[in-house]
């Protein structure tokens, strides 16, 4: 590089760190900065030295003049920035178009607030008149189906009762046909059993088959007893007695007992209808009503 270059890339570093640099310049100096690191550090040094010039020339006190001069035209600077004050009569005319808008503005609110009131007024009272329609609806439906409930469970026990009737009937008309079958067969053997005091007056009679083990017996006249005590039908064979079934009987004093026995009928010697308690018995609680002979 040439001396004369040198110093115009000195000269430029210098008027850029005082910041008097010519815009010609400029390009020049941006040129500089980009090409030489060594150009952008003496001119960071320039920089620093600079910023110390200030500090190295002797305080000076201005005199009074520069003082006041500086004084007022620091004010006249603030005077100029402040926004220009606002007339009374201008203030007044702002605040008498103000006042009446605001009043109408409030005047819309409070009517708009008044309408939505009365509004949601009626929509409560529309939902509680429909709440109380519901409630009488579920009230009604609820005492619809208690009452059906209630129908039911009076149907199902007459339908028990029903079939607890149909289940006696069919027993009933079981033993009949079983006793009509047995009855009218042929060979059947009929026995009779006769009171045991003059004042009884109920009678039975008895239908077997000689060699077989089970029996009818129909008993007719016999009297209703108490609920604790049943007619008990016995066969004896001269040495010990069997129970052969135990009954009781409604106003009609009419019974059918169908006896099976342990071995054939025409084995046992005696037959009798005793009148004791329904559980346990004790010396005395046993009356013999009806007796006979096979």
């Amino acid at each position: 590089m040439h001396d004369s270059d040198r110093e115009h890339e000195q000269s430029l570093l210098a008027a850029a760190a005082l910041g008097s640099l010519d815009p010609t310049d400029l390009a020049a100096f941006e040129q500089v900065l980009a090409s030489s690191p060594a150009a952008r550090s003496e001119f960071e040094q320039l920089r620093e030295v600079v910023a110390l010039l200030p500090y190295a020339a002797p305080p000076v006190t201005p005199p009074d003049h520069v003082r006041t001069r500086l004084m007022e035209r620091i004010a006249a600077d603030q005077a100029a920035q402040a926004p220009p004050r606002q007339t009374r009569s201008s203030r007044r005319i702002s605040t008498g178009w103000v006042t009446p808008l605001i009043l109408v503005g409030l005047t819309l609110v409070i009517t708009l607030l008044g309408s939505l009131t009365l509004s949601l007024q009626q929509q409560v009272i529309a939902l509680n008149e429909t709440n109380q329609q519901l409630l009488a609806a579920v009230n009604n439906l609820q005492a619809a189906v208690n009452a059906s409930e209630e129908r039911q469970s009076q149907m199902t026990a007459q339908l028990a009762t029903y079939e607890q009737q149909l289940a006696r009937l069919n027993d009933q008309v079981a033993q009949e046909r079983l006793l009509v079958s047995f009855v009218s067969a042929p060979g059947v053997a009929t026995r009779e059993l006769l009171p045991t005091r003059a004042d009884v007056t109920a009678r039975g009679e008895m239908y077997m088959y000689p060699g077989e083990t089970q029996a009818v017996v129909v008993f007719s006249g016999l009297p209703a007893l108490e609920p604790d005590r049943v007619y008990r039908f016995w066969l004896s064979d001269g040495t010990q007695r069997i129970a052969a079934g135990s009954f009781q009987v409604d106003a009609t004093g009419l019974a059918t007992l169908m006896v099976t026995a342990p071995r054939e009928v025409n084995a046992y010697t005696e037959v009798m209808l005793t009148v004791e308690p329904a559980t346990g018995t004790a010396p005395g609680d046993v009356e013999v009503i009806l007796t006979g002979t096979l």
